[in-house]
């Protein structure tokens, strides 16, 4: 299993795409259009070509390139939780809606073609897909988005997690970990789906954000933890500004302070403040919260 960097611009160690090879060939998150490029380079250097796609959930910077790799290999097809499949078909609403949550991002990350609607497939929860010695098993996981879905590699023990249990960036040589909570985010169905994932008791762990990593039950566990303090610190303090906020939480999770201190720009306000937003606004909504 291979992965390809596929952060945008000068981005590096951003996103991942994962590229799996066996008697067929699976890409799994092909990343933002405005990184297409990078994609079809490293897939060229592996010498392979995409037989499946599959998406964890439709977001600009996952599955953005998705039709970019259906015009190019006119063999593969697509793989999506059913409620995105609209989205790879069209995604112009998505790209439209996406200016209104953070304009940095669309700006960042392009404007996805259409996909030939012949060739993107809902996988419901629990497919398998058959690659030859090994399979991906499809698992849904809601919570980051309504249509999330995260993906295990068998026998491998790889649990691609997408956004579903944060994300993992690798800031001045240390490992940092933080929630992916855009609004509107679902607390609970977030923690119960990566009691799912945790209940697979996967190996390693491949958050599309980025690489893969080592003691994937100790990261899902730091996951869960982690989203469950910021939601409490956020629930009780009474300023929601992103400033008292950012320092609040920097206090408390050591995470936040080494992305503070060390952390590229577009890291911090393309992704911790969408994330705080998300946080706030479901304590806001009254969302059920983690104990």
């Amino acid at each position: 299993m291979k992965v390809i960097d596929v952060s945008p611009g000068e981005l590096r160690g951003y996103i991942s795409s994962f590229v799996i090879v066996d008697e067929k060939v699976a890409v799994v998150d092909p990343g933002p259009e405005s990184a297409y490029d990078k994609l079809r380079s490293g897939l060229e250097a592996l010498g392979v070509k995409p037989d499946l796609i599959v998406v964890t959930h439709v977001h600009l910077d996952h599955a953005g390139s998705a039709a970019h790799l259906l015009k190019d290999f006119p063999s593969a097809i697509v793989f999506s939780h059913p409620r995105g499949v609209p989205h790879i078909v069209d995604p112009s609403k998505l790209y439209d809606a996406s200016f209104k949550v953070a304009p940095i991002l669309p700006r960042t990350y392009g404007k996805p073609l259409a996909a030939s609607p012949e060739r993107v497939f809902p996988a419901e929860d629990g497919k398998v897909l058959e690659l030859g010695s090994s399979r991906v098993r499809v698992i849904y996981t809601p919570g980051h988005a309504s249509h999330h879905m995260s993906l295990l590699l068998e026998p491998d023990g790889i649990i691609f997690t997408g956004d579903s249990a944060g994300v993992i960036f690798t800031v001045k040589g240390h490992e940092v970990m933080l929630p992916t909570t855009p609004p509107p985010f679902k607390p609970m169905m977030y923690v119960e789906s990566i009691d799912k994932m945790a209940s697979l008791k996967p190996r390693s762990i491949a958050p599309t954000h980025f690489g893969i990593h080592g003691d994937a039950m100790a990261w899902l566990e730091r996951a869960k933890s982690q989203v469950t303090l910021w939601l409490k610190l956020i629930k009780g303090s009474s300023d929601h500004s992103y400033g008292v906020l950012e320092d609040l939480l920097a206090k408390n999770d050591d995470h936040v302070r080494s992305l503070l201190s060390d952390g590229e720009e577009f890291m911090i306000k393309g992704f911790l403040e969408n994330t705080i937003d998300g946080l706030v606004d479901a304590v806001k909504r009254g969302e059920p919260l983690p104990a």
